[in-house]
């Protein structure tokens, strides 16, 4: 429930109530325009009535209002009101007295008519003029200049009319029809050629656009509000984010904080159909709140100095609400009577409990249980599609997990260490008791919590077959928890990695699925996954895969090398330290005794052999951190080639852990769990994952890889 809610200042109930638009009419506070479906406009000026009736003036035009824009839109003459009917365009002018701003007069200056029905307008800021550009129902759109048509019935290449916005950084017009967000250059619509329009650029959204606004700033950028999403993209048509919504948007109104110097984010607010006020500052979402009311227009505007940045929302129903954010507290609340106690009865309940406490504790049934011991017990709670943690990247979802605790008895104090990876499968909960063993809980976490869908990449570098003997179940009903509908392939990618991506493919003709992906350790996340669903979709399936010993062979390699690189470059850090320490040592001694002649000549030697020994430190670095990279590679794969292993009923000693924890060189660690055999890393290897022929036929996969190819790609 939010802290916040909106505080009612100024509310009306104006019956069809269509528009609204905000502008400093009178002096430097800003008043309230409504027009309604029955032609009637009002004036309102919330910030000098506030405890009355502050409508000032009402008109009553022959036409209803569609939309309602202000601004100069003949020299001289300021907040000039435009008003938009099917039929006609009117411009008006508001007068009224200095002496008495309650006297409020309209005077229209000049109208356009319609010869098709207008649906919405936009203003389009010049150098020299304001201009207005109206859109008809039939996608034609006409260019006005004061009392001047420019020109106008400029076909645009939609069926239906939709929003409409002019981009002043790109001098642009950004249309959103049939779903599609279009930009034409506005030098090709007023050159009044009858060419077909090109766009310059168009961006599938995939949803219905209900409003466009633009955030001029150094990086200008377009924002597209759709009914269930929001999306800003650039002015030239690249997408920076979306944010997506649990309930279908009404409005959205973008402002500046005066408060907050920050002109380079975007701030802005969306109405829900659920009532509620969503308050971002660009992707992240600062406060929301209830509205009381579905808007259907928003504005943020300021009716005097001390109200200032108040919302403005219009309902369906034709409710004005002018308000602002706050609290409150129930100052005035009532205290509750006070009751008598009686101490003599409690005293006597009281003893009541304690007998009741020493019987249990002599029947051993309240301390905590020695054999039992303490119990943790792991469940998950609630998922969502979108968390809302300051520091987690955008659009990833979560997962609650629930810790149930057992047997606690009298223990005040609990330490829990959490581990989790992704590569390999590791003790995830570890509940440590002072004076007491520990215990450890393994939870495997959902599979959409750690991955997103993502194209498939059939070039990946690392690929991994598994063969059955039962006909291939489709990829969209063995991973249901996805929207893919592509039977025969699938890609995922890691939450908040770009690089980390894995795809699966069916092949139908050969019974074959393949993993593939370019980060070697996703092999085994993805493989214990799919043969885990595989067993529980198709009952009594066999199935049989070759363990990668050629990417094993690589990787053990690579730290071989390294190894050798990282000692070389351990040396030489070890013979520059001494070589700077030495120049030091001497340098100290030239400067106690006084002979300066040879200072600048050590200070070069200092600085050329302090250089060289951070280039070398730097090195070290990267060599150790790319052995530390590739030694967590090699403990995944060492985990996928047990757990081929197991599926071949075979045991081994090599998973995941094999090397962990140990002090141990790679070399020793396999000598030592082979025993008496010889020979080279990867020959010992071998010889820990030998066993038996498998049942199913042994795999090549360069006689395969066609065959999977062309039935993933049917």
């Amino acid at each position: 429930m939010s802290l916040f809610r909106v505080v009612d200042w100024v509310s009306h109930l104006i019956p069809n109530a269509s528009a609204i638009v905000t502008s400093p009419f009178f002096e430097d506070r800003e008043q309230l325009v409504v027009g309604c479906e029955d032609g009637q406009i009002s004036v309102i000026d919330a910030g000098d009535k506030q405890y009355q009736s502050s409508i000032l003036f009402t008109y009553q035009s022959d036409h209803p209002v569609l939309q309602m824009e202000t601004g100069e839109f003949l020299p001289s003459m300021r907040n000039i009101l435009a008003v938009l009917s099917p039929s006609k365009l009117d411009f008006y002018k508001l007068n009224f007295e200095k002496t008495d701003e309650s006297s409020v007069s309209f005077e229209k200056l000049f109208s356009h008519a319609m010869s098709i029905s207008a649906w919405n307008m936009c203003k389009v800021l010049t150098e020299t003029s304001l201009q207005l550009i109206v859109q008809t129902i039939d996608c034609k759109i006409s260019l006005f200049q004061g009392d001047q048509c420019v020109f106008e019935h400029c076909a645009l290449r939609a069926l239906h009319p939709g929003p409409i916005l002019y981009s002043s950084p790109s001098s642009s017009l950004i249309t959103a029809n049939n779903g599609f967000l279009n930009s034409v250059k506005f030098s090709l619509l007023s050159s009044g050629s009858q060419k077909r329009i090109n766009y310059d650029w168009f961006f599938n959204l995939g949803d219905t656009a209900l409003q466009l606004e633009v955030f001029e700033s150094n990086q200008p950028s377009i924002l597209v509000l759709c009914r269930r999403h929001v999306t800003c993209l650039s002015t030239g048509g690249s997408i920076q984010w979306q944010i997506r919504f649990e309930a279908v948007a009404t409005a959205m109104c973008v402002y500046t904080s005066y408060v907050i110097n920050d002109p380079l984010n975007i701030r802005f607010i969306v109405a829900t159909s659920d009532d509620n006020l969503l308050i971002y500052n660009e992707q992240k979402l600062v406060w929301n709140c209830h509205a009381h009311m579905t808007p259907v227009a928003l504005k943020v505007s300021s009716y005097n100095k001390i109200y200032e940045n108040v919302l403005t929302m219009l309902s369906a129903d034709g409710k004005l609400l002018i308000g602002y954010l706050g609290t409150q507290p129930n100052l005035y609340k009532v205290p509750t009577d006070t009751k008598i106690v009686n101490f003599a009865e409690k005293m006597e309940q009281l003893k009541g409990l304690e007998k009741k406490i020493k019987e249990n504790e002599s029947s051993g049934g309240g301390g905590l249980g020695k054999k039992d011991g303490i119990g943790l017990s792991l469940t998950f709670g609630e998922k969502g599609k979108r968390t809302i943690e300051h520091n987690a990247r955008n659009n990833v979802p979560y997962c609650t997990l629930q810790l149930e605790f057992a047997n606690l008895g009298d223990i005040t104090k609990l330490h829990i260490n959490i581990m989790s990876e992704l590569e390999t499968p590791s003790k995830q909960i570890v509940l440590n008791v002072p004076a007491n063993p520990s215990v450890v809980k393994s939870i495997k976490m959902p599979l959409d919590t750690l991955f997103g869908e993502a194209p498939v990449d059939r070039n990946a570098k690392f690929k991994l077959t598994i063969d059955t003997d039962a006909p291939v179940v489709p990829l969209n009903q063995l991973f249901k928890e996805f929207e893919s509908e592509n039977p025969q392939a699938i890609g995922f990618l890691v939450h908040g990695c770009d690089a980390a991506n894995v795809s699966i493919f069916a092949a139908s003709k050969s019974n074959r699925y393949r993993v593939q992906s370019e980060h070697v350790g996703l092999l085994e996340v993805a493989f214990d996954e799919l043969i885990s669903r595989i067993q529980s979709a198709v009952e009594n399936v066999q199935i049989g895969a070759n363990i990668p010993f050629e990417y094993i062979s690589e990787i053990v390699e690579f730290i071989q090398e390294a190894e050798k690189t990282k000692s070389v470059e351990q040396t030489t850090i070890d013979s520059r330290m001494k070589e700077v320490r030495a120049i030091e040592a001497l340098s100290l001694n030239n400067c106690k005794s006084g002979n300066l002649d040879t200072v600048s000549c050590l200070d070069a030697l200092f600085e050329k052999s302090y250089r060289e020994l951070l280039e070398h430190m730097d090195r070290y670095t990267e060599r150790k951190l790319g052995i530390e990279a590739n030694y967590a590679n090699l403990a995944s794969l060492f985990q996928l080639a047990s757990e081929i292993s197991k599926i071949s009923r075979v045991e081994t000693i090599i998973n995941g852990n094999f090397y962990r924890n140990t002090q141990q060189s790679l070399r020793d660690r396999l000598m030592w769990s082979a025993r008496n055999e010889k020979g080279t890393e990867i020959r010992l290897i071998e010889k820990l994952c030998e066993h038996s022929n498998k049942e199913l036929p042994k795999i090549r996969e360069e006689d395969e890889e066609g065959d999977e190819a062309s039935a993933a790609t049917n």
